[in-house]
């Protein structure tokens, strides 16, 4: 019956002459991009990261890094990670790199304009990337590390040497947290290295070094800890027999260093940690704590594909601070400082311990530090290197009246005390002062050689803000200060030099005077804030506690995330020194538990 009306109603429309229209095909929505090569420059953590996006009409085929400058282990290894997920989801809105963050952004806005170019779609190219349904994984080990720092890749490190079956998680793509960051040096005192050198020095008086820069406000029990397996496991992570880390066995004997800075050692200790038999499992949050009538049997965790269950004998956390984690940092550092620690420090432990009633101390002190720069990124960057060279010559710091305000390498605090009474801070050098800091700064990667020449040319705005003068008056113009008071400045310091005088009325050591002709430079300089100082309590044997202050079975903690080793200032070196010897202690004593 259909059938026959259907015919009918055809018929009918013939006779009228009516006719059904032609269906179009749907019109493609994507608009089809211009083959070819585009290449455009974003604004990286050091300078412009250059890149080459190749596309064909409706795909990403290629990304390339033409040129860039970023840090090794760091900004550097961040773009690859990038690339690949760029073109696996064909989108440039990848998820930025933490630890990386800036570079991330950089290289992700000079891939965005290079496709802009190429007459993307950016509905398309700019969606979020579209992740499938993620798996479930169970997975059983002996110990599972949280946190791919210095502290966890230590002592997942030793735990795996030892024979152990050991996972470590990171929820970042790479490793190193804020350990990758630092210059790399660690402590030696009454190390075996220390002694042999002949250098006088002591774990009590360290301790005394230790408590005397954070004024007494660190937790004793915490540093004589520190104190009591130090040069033990100092040892261990440089000897042939144990670590076998190669640190240069050179210097005054205070401290030791390897070739790369932080960054260098991150990527040793990963090889290292890997050949040894751990499994690292990257781009992977640690969600939570799996508790067994109060023992801490595991972790949950999500990574990239999969959501995981892992259950271990003994959990060690090590997910380093909380700088990052406005809701933590106090809001006067928040409107005054610049944070310049690591972009994944959001403090994540402290929300696991919550299951266990975990227990804290000295939240929420963060480090400030004085010695900071500018990068063309807007990011702060610590200058220790070029002050290494400085402090031997003739360059001042001044402020904006043209006036010393202390002691350019004296005691951080007296000198942030100084710094946070002006509104700002110039470092003056002469030429020869100049060579030396950019020499120390560039050998060590913190820019490039030709950087200071390009930010010092009267067209360039951007930061650092970086001056130079052909005469005395032509740079006090730049930057705004009287000239006089800085002559007067100038001309008190070659007297007390002249003068025959060793060290100036602030205590700092004299050698040359600062030339009496230009050409002469002025950096400004900043305070920036970055390292927690607070943090999860711990007993003598690495082993969280509650806020009953009983040790919680089966968890421990390590690095940066135990609270009150340092004070409210920390000491140069020590908080490497303690990443590093801690993760090598936590795993003594969990390994030593484990065999019982």
């Amino acid at each position: 019956m259909k059938r026959l009306i259907a015919v009918l109603l055809c018929g009918l429309m013939l006779m009228t002459g009516c006719t059904t229209a032609p269906v179009e095909p749907t019109p493609d929505p994507v608009a089809k991009m211009t083959p070819g090569t585009y290449t455009s420059v974003g604004t990286g953590f050091k300078g412009d990261i250059k890149v080459d996006v190749t596309v064909t009409e409706d795909a990403i085929t290629d990304i390339t890094v033409v040129d860039a400058h970023e840090t090794f282990g760091i900004g550097e290894a961040a773009m690859p990670v990038m690339i690949e997920e760029m073109i696996k989801y064909q989108t440039y809105s990848v998820d930025l790199v933490s630890g990386a963050t800036v570079t991330s952004a950089g290289f992700r806005t000079a891939v965005k304009d290079a496709l802009t170019q190429a007459g993307a779609d950016m509905d398309k190219f700019g969606a979020s990337p579209v992740v499938g349904e993620l798996k479930a994984e169970t997975i059983d080990a002996d110990i599972v590390v949280v946190g791919a720092g210095g502290a966890g890749m230590m002592a997942a490190y030793y735990a795996a040497k030892e024979g152990y079956n050991v996972v470590i998680i990171e929820k970042t793509p790479l490793v190193g947290g804020a350990s990758a960051m630092a210059g790399g040096s660690m402590l030696g005192t009454d190390s075996d290295w220390q002694n042999e050198l002949g250098y006088e020095d002591s774990v009590e008086a360290l301790k005394e070094r230790l408590m005397a820069q954070g004024h007494y406000q660190n937790h004793e029990p915490t540093v004589d800890l520190y104190m009591s397996f130090l040069a033990e496991n100092f040892n261990w992570i440089v000897s042939e027999d144990g670590g076998a880390m190669p640190y240069n066995k050179t210097g005054s004997g205070n401290t030791f260093s390897m070739d790369g800075s932080g960054t260098g050692v991150m990527q040793t200790l990963k090889e290292k940690m890997l050949n040894a038999g751990a499994k690292l499992y990257l781009s992977t949050k640690a969600e939570e704590l799996i508790v067994d009538n109060g023992t801490v049997v595991g972790v949950k965790a999500t990574g990239k594909e999969a959501s995981y269950t892992i259950n271990a004998k003994a959990v060690i956390l090590a997910t380093g601070g909380y700088g990052h984690n406005r809701d933590i940092v106090p809001e006067e550092y928040l409107k005054l400082f610049r944070y310049s620690g690591h972009s994944g420090h959001d403090g994540d432990a402290l929300k696991m311990i919550e299951a266990v009633d975990g227990a804290t101390r000295n939240i929420p002190w963060v480090n400030r530090a004085v010695h900071s720069m500018i990068l063309p990124s807007g990011a702060p960057q610590y200058t220790n290197m070029g002050y290494v060279v400085f402090n031997k010559m003739s360059g001042i710091l001044i402020n904006q009246d043209g006036v010393r305000i202390g002691a350019e390498v004296g005691h951080d605090w007296e000198l942030l005390a100084a710094m946070e009474q002006n509104e700002r801070h110039y470092l003056f050098m002469d030429q020869e002062n100049y060579d030396a800091w950019n020499e120390g700064m560039s050998k060590r990667g913190i820019f490039n050689a030709d950087d200071p020449a390009k930010w010092t040319a009267d067209d360039y705005t951007g930061q650092p803000f970086y001056k130079e003068g052909e005469t005395l008056e032509e740079l006090a113009a730049k930057i705004d200060v009287p000239a006089d008071a800085l002559q007067a400045t100038i001309d008190k310091f070659n007297a007390t030099v002249n003068s025959g005088a060793t060290v100036d009325e602030y205590g700092r050591p004299l050698n040359t005077t600062i030339a009496e002709e230009g050409p002469y430079y002025a950096i400004e300089m900043s305070v920036r804030y970055s390292t927690s100082l607070g943090g999860i309590c711990i007993n003598e044997n690495m082993q969280v506690l509650n806020t009953s202050e009983q040790p919680v079975a089966g968890l421990y903690a390590a690095g940066e995330v135990v609270g009150g080793c340092q004070g409210d200032l920390y000491l140069p070196s020590s908080t490497f020194t303690w990443a590093m010897t801690s993760g090598v202690q936590v795993a003594k004593v969990v390994t030593e538990a484990l065999s019982e």
